[in-house]
């Protein structure tokens, strides 16, 4: 019977507070240029990615952090970079709540 209460605690605990992705600076992003800003610079800001792929040839970054509490979105920010092939930014785009 202790057993199963633990395991109900745990359970209720673990869906109280549950995070996807790294948190990230936002401070940073207002700096970012287009055809200025570097691959480097970005990883010097940010970091690792969350994932990286390929849109139309180009290689692209994603920036993920989602906090959720209680089963409810609490905070939320995604960054996404699209690289040129010289390894600047070619876009990006920035959300957040």
């Amino acid at each position: 019977m202790r057993r199963k209460w633990r395991f109900l605690f745990l359970l209720l605990f673990l869906w109280g507070c549950v995070t996807y992705g790294r948190d990230f600076p936002v401070y940073p992003v207002k700096n970012i240029e287009t055809n200025v800003t570097t691959q480097k610079e970005i990883f010097a800001h940010f970091g690792e990615p969350v994932r990286k792929g390929l849109d139309s040839g180009y290689e692209t970054w994603t920036y993920s952090f989602h906090s959720y509490e209680m089963g409810q979105l609490r905070d939320s920010k995604e960054l996404y970079v699209v690289f040129n092939k010289n390894a600047t930014v070619r876009s990006y785009s920035f959300t957040s709540k």
